[in-house]
């Protein structure tokens, strides 16, 4: 079914890519774009409502008491609920292939660091499904006739909290779009989650984030992000020919681009390796954990739809060993955690201290999803520790 939308997803992406070059002067693009992904998600939800009750119907059918069937016409039926099941699951995907879309259009005005606290809730479901889409649609067309820039935060997979949010420089408002005057017991609750997440988003502070009892408090990263996304394309590219292609990006981590995957080419390039993990980022093409978007870290339109159907592999090999020297060289150990929330502990050497710290999973993977420098990583979370120790002091 991708191959049926190809066309039209490779042509959003490549308007999102051109007008992110100049984002602040390309607003009808960006109008444009939304809309029509919009368009194409509903048209995709009506879809899933038609073959989800065609397999109710056939359920039904299946399972009346009063109608015998035949072994033949038994056999028929739960294969075309086979057939119906596979549908929705192809719809579904396609749906998440143009919210990745979605995705880059949010990621493109709004940082990363503010996105991610906007991610961890659920998804309101379909869009089509909302009362007051007409009215969003009608106020989304408003902020962009009056020359500002928004996102429609439904056409995303991250932005879950109010109906949009309009973009500037150095910023953005969230906007909750009210329909009519009723009332229900949603909507006070809707309104104190939202304004939980601006307080956060204004202040770096707020209560009970994520379910977590207790303050929140977010940190200035201590530097700029490094990141792999140039070698990635490189990689990608490279694996055109070659079939399989892999580079060392920094000791003891590498990326490895595969379109014809073979066990002796791994043995070869990755056999040295102490401790290896190895992480398959097809798994994460839609993880719903708010990572930068592959629709944007793949610089290639055609590439991220080929990476997307399955066309090559893209896999993280990480040597634990030089992590753990790397740490011991700045005098921290790796400690690994049996804790649910937090993968490893960075703990200090020094005499007697029991400090350390804690890494979440969603933190260690953004050096696969978001290919960031692990390093780096481990560099900026040492420093803010160092400096949390002196403010103490």
């Amino acid at each position: 079914m991708i191959r049926y939308h190809r066309n039209t997803l490779k042509k959003l992406l490549d308007q999102v890519k051109f007008a992110s070059k100049e984002p602040y002067l390309n607003a009808e693009v960006w109008k444009l774009v939304q809309l029509n992904i919009i368009k194409k998600i509903i048209s995709l939800e009506n879809k899933v409502r038609d073959k989800k009750s065609e397999k109710k119907d056939l359920n039904i059918l299946r399972k009346n008491p009063s109608q015998k069937l035949t072994k033949e016409e038994s056999i028929k039926i739960k294969a075309k609920i086979k057939f119906l099941e596979n549908k929705l699951e192809e719809i579904r995907f396609v749906i998440d292939v143009y919210r990745s879309i979605g995705d880059a259009v949010a990621f493109t005005f709004i940082s990363k660091l503010d996105i991610k606290p906007q991610n961890f809730k659920e998804s309101a479901g379909f869009i089509s499904e909302k009362i007051g889409l007409k009215k969003e649609i009608e106020v989304f067309k408003k902020i962009y006739k009056e020359g500002m820039i928004a996102v429609f935060n439904d056409i995303t997979s991250v932005l879950k909290y109010c109906d949009l949010a309009v973009v500037y420089p150095g910023g953005f408002n969230l906007i909750e779009v009210k329909s009519s005057k009723l009332e229900n017991s949603r909507i006070p609750r809707q309104k104190e989650n939202a304004d939980k997440i601006v307080k956060y988003l204004e202040t770096d502070k707020t209560d009970n984030l994520y379910g977590i009892q207790g303050e929140t408090i977010r940190v200035d990263l201590n530097s700029d992000e490094v990141n792999y996304i140039e070698e990635l394309n490189k990689l990608i590219i490279s694996s055109k020919e070659t079939k399989n292609a892999t580079f060392e990006v920094e000791k003891g981590t590498y990326y490895f681009v595969s379109r014809e995957f073979e066990e002796k080419f791994m043995e070869e390039n990755f056999k040295h390796l102490k401790n290896p993990i190895m992480i398959s980022l097809n798994q994460y093409k839609f993880s719903g954990q708010g990572y930068y978007p592959f629709s944007l870290s793949i610089l290639d339109s055609n590439d991220y739809l080929d990476f997307i159907s399955g066309s090559f592999i893209i896999l993280i090999i990480i040597d634990l060993e030089e992590v753990e020297n790397y740490c011991s060289f700045k005098n921290y150990d790796l400690i690994h955690s049996d804790n649910d929330r937090y993968i490893f502990t960075i703990q200090s050497q020094e005499n007697g201290s029991s400090a350390g710290i804690k890494i979440s999973d969603h933190y260690f993977f953004r050096s696969c999803t978001e290919f960031v420098s692990l390093k780096w990583l481990i560099d900026d979370s040492i420093s803010q520790f160092e400096k949390m120790k002196i403010t103490i002091k």
